[in-house]
């Protein structure tokens, strides 16, 4: 007999969200407010591609001087009718560690930072999530992320199983590569994400037909056996897509009796 496992019903809120500034994405942090309140969201969070101090990457995130105007938007976006949550989605590195911490967290207040992996290093060299191919890629970003994970800095993980924009196969080696995420992930008590972009994205053609770039089925299904917990949000580049693909979000959880949570302030 196969149980059941019945959740509370979750809120439709979102945590991944950006805006104008990351280059990519269209709106503004008042933009997003509006459609959440329409969607009738408790909580909004912000999380738009952090600035960095070296200005890497640059051409998929706010420069440093812009800094200060994102963080005058959420002052001019505040309402009562939701609770709306400034943050940024942030890349890894250890030469960050001071500014993640001091200076977005520490002096300028932020209410959150979403740890995410969109580059890893091969060979020295900075490769996009879409150029990893081999067992060694696969073990470098399982590192990376859950280094991510170990800082403390970050409430939950963007797209853990975002090695599938790269690899087109589930084998052996992105099952070992799903593990160490997951282990680390129950370990550590940290939320992870079922990212709704990925289910908006063009298809990836692999030998065992046509699939999502993410979420992957056979990650959320090893997931299953963790004891963990995940977020689903949408990871919206529009302001329309505020509550996009959550719902689909949320079945592969109860596919898979994923215990999900729906507030990061826990």
């Amino acid at each position: 007999m196969v149980i059941k496992i019945i959740y509370p019903l979750l809120h439709m809120n979102n945590f991944h969200t950006h805006t104008w500034r990351c280059k990519h994405a269209t709106g503004t942090v008042k933009d997003y407010v509006d459609a959440a309140v329409k969607n009738k969201m408790k909580i909004l969070g912000m999380s738009d591609h952090t600035p960095l101090p070296d200005n890497r990457w640059s051409h998929v995130r706010m420069d440093m001087s812009e800094l200060d105007a994102y963080v005058e938007e959420f002052k001019e976006a505040k309402t009562e009718e939701l609770i709306l949550l400034k943050g940024l989605e942030c890349e890894w590195d250890p030469i960050y560690e001071n500014f993640y911490r001091d200076e977005l967290l520490g002096e300028r207040n932020f209410d959150f930072l979403v740890g995410s992996v969109h580059y890893i290093k091969n060979s020295g060299d900075w490769g996009y999530l879409s150029e990893i191919r081999t067992a060694k890629h696969l073990a470098n970003y399982a590192e990376i992320l859950i280094t991510t994970m170990r800082t403390g800095l970050f409430s939950f993980i963007a797209h853990p199983d975002g090695f599938g924009a790269g690899y087109k196969e589930w084998d052996s080696n992105t099952e070992a590569c799903s593990i160490d995420i997951l282990t680390a992930a129950e370990e550590l008590s940290i939320p992870l994400e079922i990212n709704g972009y990925g289910l908006r994205k063009n298809k990836i053609s692999t030998s065992e037909g046509d699939r999502s770039v993410y979420p992957l089925l056979k990650f959320w299904e090893l997931a299953s056996g963790f004891n963990i917990t995940a977020i689903c949000n949408s990871d919206a580049h529009r302001p329309e897509d505020i509550s996009a693909s959550i719902k689909e979000s949320k079945e592969i959880a109860d596919r898979f009796n994923i215990k999900l949570i729906d507030d990061i302030r826990i």
